[in-house]
């Protein structure tokens, strides 16, 4: 369905007033999803819960986990989109903020790793850049079904993106970053057993420790970014280097990189919380 929804909701929104799509998608379809998909609800609202330090059953937690599927719409849209994206619209949509961050990385030549959460619009990010004459690689994981994988990464390879499946070998992500071009991924996704222990909103997680492997092992220059959507704009924020500690003890290192990386994100959730997709358990063992 999710298929058939894309093939025919694609070349609509490039179509119909982008205003409109966003209206459609906020509030008819994100509201009735909200309502009938139980499983992503009550995942979304114990997330949710967790990201504001209150119960699932308080109000204010069930509307900005509502408010999160209709900003989820609205990237939805935007990700239909992006095939025929303006690259010069885009860049006058956002407002960036520590862009001389990215340039005094760009001043290595170890590549650059660049990595973002489930939050705003990661395509756009990463097109922004793209659309500045960088070379982008984007580390995607595989969508279901794979045909509708197919028409996402088809459409961010014709916004400039070049897509590296997530689970390819560790060679192809340093091979990028040797030739001195941006590897970007999201960092937030969460793992059962495996993965490296973190503290996550006061509660602890297993997440992929792959960012900040890549970056011990290559010693790339690390950012985070993200961009949130403003009203009909959007605004981008770009961290300074993020210091990668080298005590000696490779785990160490590790572990401590990791969460350091998630510290940054969970400050960026607090802002914004309704910007936030995680409709898995990000804590499993306690879902």
């Amino acid at each position: 369905m999710i298929y058939w929804g894309h093939r025919v909701c694609a070349p609509l929104t490039r179509w119909l007033p982008l205003w409109f799509s966003y209206f459609v998608g906020a509030n008819l379809i994100a509201p009735l999803v909200f309502l009938t998909w139980r499983s992503k609800r009550e995942n979304t609202v114990r997330n949710m819960g967790r990201v504001l330090g209150r119960s699932s059953d308080d109000p204010h937690v069930w509307r900005l986990a509502r408010r999160s599927f209709q900003n989820y719409a609205k990237y939805l849209i935007d990700m239909m989109r992006l095939e025929g994206i303006d690259h010069a619209a885009l860049d006058e949509k956002v407002t960036v903020h520590g862009w001389e961050h990215f340039e005094e990385a760009r001043d290595g030549t170890t590549g650059m790793i660049f990595i973002s959460g489930h939050i705003g619009n990661s395509d756009l990010a990463a097109a922004l850049l793209a659309g500045r004459g960088f070379a982008v690689n984007v580390i995607a994981e595989p969508l279901e079904p794979p045909r509708w994988d197919s028409l996402v990464q088809t459409a961010r390879q014709k916004a400039g993106l070049k897509v590296i499946p997530l689970g390819s070998s560790g060679r192809r992500f340093l091979r990028v970053l040797r030739e001195n071009e941006i590897l970007a991924l999201l960092i937030d996704r969460p793992m059962d057993d495996e993965g490296i222990g973190i503290t996550f909103f006061g509660h602890e997680t297993r997440v992929p420790a792959g960012a900040a492997a890549l970056a011990l092992r290559s010693n790339a220059t690390l950012l985070a970014g993200y961009i949130v959507r403003q009203g009909n704009s959007y605004v981008a924020s770009i961290s300074p280097a993020i210091t990668q500690p080298r005590t000696g003890d490779d785990r160490i290192d590790l572990e401590t990189l990791t969460q350091a990386l998630f510290d940054w994100l969970e400050r960026v959730i607090r802002q914004h919380p309704d910007q936030w997709f995680m409709f898995r358990p990000m804590w499993p063992s306690e879902a």
